[in-house]
């Protein structure tokens, strides 16, 4: 059993975590299949929210089309991304979370299998400095949630061990890559994921929004 305690790291997912942006990504996943000829429905897409862009596509569309039009995919998804970008916010509480850790000595490290420009540009919704954390994003690992590769690799470059540190996501992928790593997972109602998908995630915490992540810690 981990010990109760608080982390002296939290490796932080962004979309949908940090960032307000899953009702964004949905419609530009659906606009771009549907450009591909695939009618995708909402619910469908949700459900594998979370996952990088190589096992989306496959999840949603199966190997064989995603051999044929994968890459036409993602490309599409990101152009239809940006295009909304101007909608994204953050997500209630994200500013006061961040300097919340800091007070904490807590140290934030963002962990996503998006690629660097969504990364930054999710950054920019923050308001928020790259310099200002350490990140890990799809450029860094083989393999995107669920496998356990960001994690892992925020992990090493973090210097702590699994014990010492928790997962902060808004899916199931981010519990089930935590779970690979050793490292606790901790749920919030704020992005994609429903309550009882991360409860089937092991969640070892959840929480209905980041103020009450920040009130759990500060009590640690």
């Amino acid at each position: 059993m981990i010990p109760r305690m608080r982390p002296e790291v939290l490796l932080l997912d962004i979309d949908g975590t940090l960032v307000d942006n899953t009702a964004q990504h949905i419609a530009a996943w659906q606009e771009a299949f549907s450009k591909l000829g695939l009618a995708v429905d909402q619910e469908t897409l949700r459900r594998q929210i979370g996952k990088g862009g190589d096992l989306f596509v496959k999840a949603i569309a199966g190997e064989d089309w995603d051999r044929r039009h994968g890459d036409a995919a993602r490309e599409l998804h990101g152009v239809g991304y940006q295009r909304r970008l101007g909608e994204v916010r953050p997500v209630p509480g994200v500013n006061e979370l961040l300097e919340g850790l800091e007070r904490l000595q807590v140290r934030a490290v963002l962990a996503s299998s998006s690629n660097p420009d969504e990364v930054e540009a999710n950054l920019k919704v923050l308001g928020e400095r790259p310099e200002r954390f350490l990140i890990v994003d799809g450029d860094d690992i083989e393999a995107s949630k669920p496998a356990p590769d960001v994690f892992g690799v925020a992990l090493e470059r973090s210097g702590v061990a699994p014990e010492q540190a928790a997962v902060v996501g808004d899916t199931r992928w981010d519990g089930e890559a935590a779970r690979k790593v050793g490292v606790r997972f901790w749920s919030v109602l704020t992005g994609a994921g429903r309550e009882d998908e991360l409860r089937a995630a092991a969640a070892e915490q959840s929480f209905r929004d980041l103020g009450a992540l920040l009130g759990f810690l500060r009590q640690l």
